[in-house]
């Protein structure tokens, strides 16, 4: 069976949805797919291409088994509204293109955002005659509006048509969290169409046991804190500057110390707020690799992670599982009712403050720092509920459909 799958963000790549755009293909091909990844140059997250990707349109490479098409994307130096949108039009435009070159498959899989993507899909399903499955991990337009980032009017009308227009036209609308699948049954995608497939790790190999005291061995200054860290992207969307808020709060307690690992758009605006408020105790680290990430789990004590308000489920933060696999507490800034928030109470696995309440935050750190019983058994809690994001299990099912979809089985099942 031929299977497309096409994603913005692929290997290099290792942040945010790029973990799981990345794994996808190579999952079907592992199990003895033809797999074809249309793709752009890799960019996420520092936003700037690799040196020998610059001025290159088209590139064809083997990853693992996947045949790998990229297609040129601009990137913008300072991330705006507009130019992100010439960066997503740019990645669909060269990515019709390469749908081209891969000739005809019999499932096309769509990863979402960005949403013009989903256009080219629904092109390619009526000139192939092929399965459609639109898979979103952000809803794009409702991020954007919650988000300030776009406001009411045309364009966003727009966008609203042509995401129904894609919904009616795909065969499959999967996403990841029940939260998100409930917003997409409020625009009226009929519940057999819709899919659930959590985004999933290999709980055996993330959660093995590591070594301790690298992170810190690399970073002496911080030996003998006690460390809450923020690894990834710094986005809008990701609320960081509440952790500098926090970092602010916390000040008196010289045992605390926070840290915040990454790039993205809104780091360079962070790290001037941190350097107005001339915090002792914050620092700020490059992106690091994916060892040094798990370094870093493996020597902090809490792991953070934020929303910012009314944003709580049109996006679910993709690092969770993985820091659950490893036996940590996470500590979450987001709306109460969140789909975050909600889960993490759920399975008992971290404590939960209301989007911005610095406060709240800070009387929670401190309850952590204060009870290391309820620290490790927080950990605990996680490392015992992430079994049932297990890659296998979660990736088996998408499969599944698939193959009974293309095959004309009548127990595709969503």
């Amino acid at each position: 069976m031929k299977i497309l799958v096409s994603s913005i963000n692929f290997h290099p790549d290792h942040s945010g949805i790029a973990l799981y755009s990345t794994d996808l293909p190579i999952y079907f091909a592992e199990k003895q797919q033809q797999v074809t990844m249309v793709t752009g140059f890799s960019y996420y997250p520092t936003w700037v291409k690799l040196p020998e990707d610059k001025g290159k349109l088209f590139r064809q490479e083997t990853f693992k088994g996947v045949r790998a098409l990229r297609g040129y994307l601009y990137v913008p130096q300072k991330v705006t509204t507009a130019k992100r949108i010439i960066h997503e039009l740019t990645f669909s435009s060269f990515a019709f293109l390469n749908f081209l070159r891969a000739g005809r498959q019999d499932c096309i899989v769509i990863i979402s955002p960005p949403l013009t993507l989903g256009l080219v899909g629904v092109i390619f399903k009526w000139l192939w005659g092929a399965k459609l499955v639109f898979h979103i991990q952000d809803l794009q337009t409702d991020a954007a509006l919650s988000l300030g980032m776009v406001k009411e009017g045309f364009m966003t009308r727009t966008l609203i048509r042509a995401e129904n227009f894609i919904y009616r036209h795909s065969d499959h609308v999967a996403t990841i969290t029940e939260g998100m699948r409930e917003r997409l049954v409020q625009k009226g995608i009929p519940r057999e169409k819709l899919g659930l497939y959590y985004n999933w790790i290999n709980v055996a190999e993330t959660g093995r046991a590591r070594p301790t005291g690298r992170f810190l061995a690399r970073h002496p200054a911080l030996a003998g804190k006690w460390i809450i860290a923020y690894a990834g992207n710094m986005g809008v969307k990701q609320g960081v500057e509440v952790l500098i808020s926090m970092a602010e709060a916390l000040q008196s307690v010289e045992a605390i110390h926070v840290v915040i690992a990454g790039d993205g758009a809104d780091k360079d605006r962070l790290i001037k707020l941190a350097g107005e408020k001339n915090l002792k105790n914050l620092t700020f680290l490059p992106f690091l690799s994916q060892e040094d990430y798990f370094d870093l789990l493996a020597d902090i004590q809490v792991s953070f992670i934020a929303q910012r308000k009314g944003t709580g489920n049109v996006f679910f933060p993709s690092k969770l599982l993985g820091i659950m696999a490893m036996s940590k507490p996470v500590l979450i800034s987001a709306d109460h009712e969140s789909e975050l928030s909600t889960f993490v109470r759920r399975h008992q696995c971290g404590l939960t403050a209301s989007a911005g309440d610095i406060g709240e935050l800070a009387q929670a750190v401190r309850r952590l720092q204060e009870n290391p019983a309820l620290l490790e058994e927080l950990g605990k809690n996680a490392r015992n509920a992430v079994g049932q994001f297990d890659r296998e299990t979660v990736l088996s099912r998408f499969l599944s459909w698939i193959k009974e979809a293309v095959t004309g089985g009548k127990n595709a099942q969503p």
